[in-house]
């Protein structure tokens, strides 16, 4: 299988995902469909909407097709996993932000980036854009430092 070929068919799984998590808001229970519907939709619409836009660009892109080495890169893909997890282990006590503003970092020098202003720069982006989107438009709490 080519990298084209599975990016593709990541994507179009992706859609399919969207839309079915879209779908499957329409069982929600009364006051969830105010509330919890919304937010899964929205959730829905922006990975749906950014998976067929990124679909588009790989369907235009001239590139030449290779071979998948799926082993090549075992180290890099080990240590995002790791990361994952601790991220996960780390959400309970310490909340969304501190793991987030580690975990962000650490995945951007684990896939090769090394500009420290564009590494926090986008950091301090993606933790804003949450907080705003989430707390402030959403009015979703998220979990906080349990100290």
């Amino acid at each position: 299988m080519t990298r084209n070929t599975l990016d593709r068919l990541v994507l179009a799984g992706f859609i399919g995902l969207a839309v079915l998590l879209y779908v499957s808001t329409a069982d929600y229970p009364g006051i969830a469909q105010k509330t919890s519907a919304k937010y899964v939709r929205f959730l829905a619409l922006s990975f749906g909407i950014l998976s067929a836009a990124q679909l588009l660009l790989s369907l235009r892109r001239q590139v030449p097709d290779e071979t998948l080495d799926l082993f090549g890169r075992a180290g890099r893909f080990f240590g995002l996993l790791a990361g994952l997890v601790a991220f996960a282990v780390a959400f309970e006590p310490l909340g969304f932000f501190i793991p987030a503003a580690v975990f962000i970092p650490a995945v951007a020098v684990l896939l090769g980036y090394r500009n420290p202003l564009i590494i926090g720069a986008s950091t301090a982006g993606v933790l804003a854009a949450v907080w705003l989107i989430f707390v402030q438009v959403l009015s979703v709490n998220l979990p906080g430092p349990g100290f």
